[in-house]
């Protein structure tokens, strides 16, 4: 028997649309990119996060001025109510994702955790 599994995963993609969880995330979404200063201050706040993340994996160590410009949009961040209440409702919905990922993942779990019982 040939299972198709990609047909599975876009169905649980259409399925992940109408749940409460990503229509919170949609909303709030949506609400943050129809506010340009709320979405030019959303998209300087996603560079720097990728900016830390990449200067932690070269195990660099920030500039006094970058860190002074990264406390500064992450206290705008924090005063925006449309970019707050999106990373919100973003953390609600990784939470589902995270859980829908070991319950496809668990085979996997299991057959590990065998090996270390046995």
């Amino acid at each position: 028997m040939s299972v198709n599994i990609y047909d599975n995963a876009n169905e649980m993609a259409n399925v992940l649309k109408e749940t409460e969880q990503y229509q919170s995330w949609k909303t709030a979404f949506d609400a943050v990119q129809g506010d340009e200063a709320a979405k030019d201050l959303f998209k300087q706040f996603q560079t720097i996060q990728m900016t830390v993340q990449q200067m932690m994996q070269a195990q660099q160590t920030p500039t006094p001025e970058q860190e002074k410009e990264w406390d500064a949009v992450a206290k705008d961040v924090q005063a925006n109510d449309k970019i707050k209440s999106l990373m919100a409702a973003e953390q609600v919905l990784n939470t589902l994702l995270g859980e829908i990922n070991d319950i496809v993942t668990k085979p996997v779990s299991e057959s590990y955790a065998a090996v270390h019982k046995a």
